[in-house]
């Protein structure tokens, strides 16, 4: 088995143009990707459409990116003329599909539990806009968020937050302004981190090979040739946060990472750098040091929040673990004052 190195090196990593064959292979199977969910989307929209609770209080178009929407959820309880804590919240998809709407319910149900106002954001998408498309997407309409004269944002209490490639991002356009230094903390679950290695490496690094399927090793090649172009320095903190200095990410971090997914290493082993704590005995188990908090939701694998769990027992058992994991969530915001 591989191991990824704990220690980063600080050189410049260029993307290197693959042959024709692997860039054919990639291009045919992300279309095919997209096409396919585009069509899966279609049909729960029309022949399954979500119930009106789930539905954003407001949905904006700012002029910065009028073609993205931006959902808005106020708390159910919202007393108006009183300003409120924020969460962005940046949905999944690989970077390649999907849109803001994925996330309603999760946003409709955190809005409620911690009276946040919650801001679901959109960005564009691969391989027509590889990065840094997505990250500059996503802090230009936090930039139009902040300062909608409309919305009781309190920005002294700004939170961010995503799942898989939003986990990505929330860190990635964390470091960017209007965000950084406005943005105190990151909930980021399951998220790519680590750019500079390859899918294959990635997978042989798998503590645990005895679970589901794995189909990110297979689907890495193609989104990460949709997401980043040759010539790109994969060691870019912005676009492989793991290489981010902790003084540039927000000052309290807490990280998600699912048992048997090929990410689960790399965001385990960037949050116990960044505790100080590379030489923890034992790495799974679950912290909370100073600012930066861990959790490894055991018997999961990725987009265990949204993904069908399979059967009533594991459904179940799935429902109970992210309602301990966003309950722990929203504990750990609330000592901060953030929520």
């Amino acid at each position: 088995m591989e191991v990824l190195p704990t220690t980063l090196p600080t050189e410049p990593l260029l993307k290197v143009r693959l042959p024709l064959p692997h860039r054919l292979n990639c291009f045919l199977r992300l279309w095919a990707l997209k096409c396919l969910a585009a069509l899966y989307f279609f049909y729960l929209r029309v022949f399954k459409p979500a119930p009106a609770w789930t539905r954003p209080t407001l949905v904006r178009r700012y002029p910065c990116r009028p073609m993205l929407t931006t959902r808005v959820f106020f708390p159910p309880d919202y007393a108006p003329g009183k300003l409120l804590p924020v969460y962005l919240n940046i949905h999944g998809g690989g970077f390649a599909v999907s849109d803001a709407a994925v996330d309603d319910r999760f946003c409709v149900a955190w809005a409620k539990r911690t009276g946040m106002l919650v801001v679901s954001l959109d960005y564009r998408k691969v391989p027509r806009f590889p990065f840094p498309t997505a990250t500059e997407d996503v802090a230009a309409q936090v930039a139009a968020v902040l300062e909608d004269p409309e919305l009781p944002v309190d920005r002294t209490r700004v939170g961010i937050g995503g799942f898989s490639a939003g986990g990505h991002l929330a860190l990635s356009a964390a470091q960017l302004p209007p965000l950084k230094g406005v943005v105190r903390a990151v909930v980021s679950y399951y998220p790519i981190v680590d750019f500079s290695h390859p899918p294959d490496v990635k997978m042989e690094s798998r503590p645990y090979r005895d679970g589901p399927v794995d189909r990110l090793g297979e689907a890495g090649w193609y989104l990460d040739w949709g997401f980043v172009e040759v010539g790109r320095n994969r060691r870019d903190p912005v676009l492989s946060p793991c290489y981010a200095k902790a003084e540039d990410l927000p000052p309290r971090i807490y990280m998600v990472a699912a048992q048997w997914d090929m990410l689960r290493l790399e965001a385990q082993q960037m949050i116990h750098r960044l505790a100080g704590l590379e030489d923890k005995q034992d790495q799974e188990e679950a912290f909370e040091e100073g600012p930066y908090k861990w959790t490894l939701a055991t018997g999961c694998a990725h987009g265990f929040t949204h993904g069908p769990a399979g059967g009533e027992l594991k459904s179940a058992r799935r429902k109970q673990l992210c309602e301990e994991i966003y309950q722990g969530a929203h504990e750990w915001l609330k000592k901060a004052g953030l929520a």
